[in-house]
């Protein structure tokens, strides 16, 4: 993946240019914000705007003001999301609220809405401002919903999994299908040229998601520098626990509901949970699903106008994303 490299490069350049110009005062305020920024991350957002770019005009870096808005955005995101869950670590580092308070976390992640949307409106004359600022306010709006979607799923008893699938695809999947889609667009293209863009991105962000609810269940601690099973300490509601609801004996379901309306998990509670996952082949029946959704983003892909080498670039692309165990 020499080309995802080269843009992961040149956009970090363009990052740090503009934390070079971050304001010095408010110094919480902006430490906070540039905390977030300059954490390690895996910068797949931006990577996608200039690659959505790239299949039209090899001249991507044209693309790189939308590129950094949205990995500004993006942080805000989990810069909110890290308060809501109590979240004490992000990416190995304390989490913004954590390490200068609540209230400065949420004015860190306000400002950064409006810097995304000031760098949004800087963007070339000859892009589609307009159309380009619809979408953008439309996926912001949609991720809201999934957030509050996962905030009522942890205190309702009944959640079927299509819920969580729409959970996903609003909180996680749509701002990834974005990405690739507004590149396109900063390329020239119209917006029904690119939809196909989108639905790649949404399935791959889908998938993305599934994945990580199985590494948490499944992926070597040593790689991902997570205990094994956070997700089930935390009580979340996974696609890995839905697929075990619907697989399991009456005895192991009624305990896995139970489980989500206990005050505490136990260690011990952990280990069951994870030997049930293990005896319901939860594993398998995971990853055969996220292949699923990746067969589904390879056809938008090749049902596309795209060069033969452009449809390998973003085969190539999507299977590097879904099939990996950390």
């Amino acid at each position: 993946m020499e080309l995802i490299n080269k843009f992961k490069t040149v956009f970090e350049k363009t990052l740090q240019e503009y934390l070079r110009e971050v304001p010095q005062k408010p110094s919480a305020l902006y430490d906070g914000l540039k905390h977030i920024l300059e954490s390690d991350a895996k910068r797949l957002r931006p990577a996608a705007v200039l690659l959505g770019c790239y299949l039209y005009d090899e001249n991507f870096e044209r693309a790189l003001p939308v590129a950094l808005a949205i990995e500004i955005f993006h942080n805000f995101t989990l810069v909110h999301d890290d308060i809501m869950d109590e979240a004490e670590i992000r990416r190995g580092r304390p989490s913004v609220h954590k390490k200068y308070g609540s209230n400065i976390a949420i004015m860190v992640g306000d400002v950064m809405v409006i810097q995304a949307f000031r760098i949004m409106l800087a963007l070339d004359e000859e892009v589609d401002i307009d159309l380009v600022l619809d979408l953008f306010c439309d996926t912001a709006t949609r991720i809201c919903e999934g957030q509050v979607l996962d905030m009522e799923f942890e205190s309702r008893k009944e959640v079927r999994k299509e819920e969580y699938l729409e959970m996903v695809g609003l909180k996680t999947a749509v701002l990834l299908g974005l990405s690739f889609q507004i590149g396109a667009i900063v390329a020239g293209k119209e917006e029904e040229e690119t939809e196909f863009l989108f639905q790649f991105g949404y399935n791959v962000g889908v998938a993305f998601q599934i994945m990580d609810d199985w590494i948490d269940a499944f992926g070597d601690s040593n790689q991902t520098g997570k205990k094994q099973g956070g997700d089930i300490r935390q009580k979340k509601k996974t696609w890995l626990w839905f697929v075990a609801i619907d697989l399991a004996e009456q005895e192991d379901r009624n305990f896995l509901i139970q489980l989500m309306e206990q005050d505490t998990v136990e260690e011990s509670d952990v280990k069951r949970v994870l030997e049930l996952y293990e005896l319901y082949d939860v594993a398998g029946e995971t990853m055969a699903f996220a292949n699923q959704l990746l067969e589904q983003s390879l056809a938008e892909i090749q049902q596309s106008n795209l060069s033969a080498d452009k449809k390998e670039l973003m085969t190539d692309l999507a299977r590097r994303l879904v099939e990996r165990d950390f």
